[in-house]
């Protein structure tokens, strides 16, 4: 599973491209909402396709534990006349559980769907930490943000 994940992302690394009529069907640059997964929590996104910037921040209160992650994507691209994207980048991010702080690299592949001024997203995204410890993580979400 972990390899099938790893050459994924690195087939995605391949593919350029830009689609501006995602920001046409949804009417705005700046999305919010919620997701469910690794993070569960807050998700935002600031732009459109190539150049965009998607966020999610999660949060677990009784475990006193923070996970924060940010991506740059470097494509939104259709996927046929399916009306359905696929969408890749490269990122940070940082966690903190009980004093103990995580730090590393990650990189965001997925795909979603505009349906008037909602993103529908589901994501996957394999995690090399490399502060506090060396480790591989693999994290997925599904989501929703609304673009007002």
């Amino acid at each position: 599973m972990r390899n099938t994940t790893i050459l994924f992302a690195l087939a995605a690394l391949c593919i350029a491209g830009v689609d501006d009529a995602a920001a046409q069907r949804r009417g705005g640059n700046f999305g919010i909402g919620g997701q469910l997964g690794e993070p569960t929590g807050l998700t935002l996104k600031a732009g459109v396709g190539r150049g965009a910037i998607d966020f999610a921040a999660g949060w677990d209160l009784s475990d006193d534990a923070f996970f924060a992650q940010g991506h740059y994507l470097l494509a939104e691209r259709p996927i046929s006349a399916s009306g359905v994207n696929f969408f890749y980048g490269p990122g940070v991010f940082v966690g903190s559980r009980n004093d103990n702080t995580a730090f590393g690299l990650s990189f965001n592949v997925g795909a979603n769907y505009y349906t008037g001024p909602v993103e529908i997203f589901g994501q996957v995204t394999p995690r090399l930490q490399l502060i506090d410890d060396t480790d591989f993580d693999l994290g997925a979400a599904i989501g929703l943000r609304f673009y007002p």
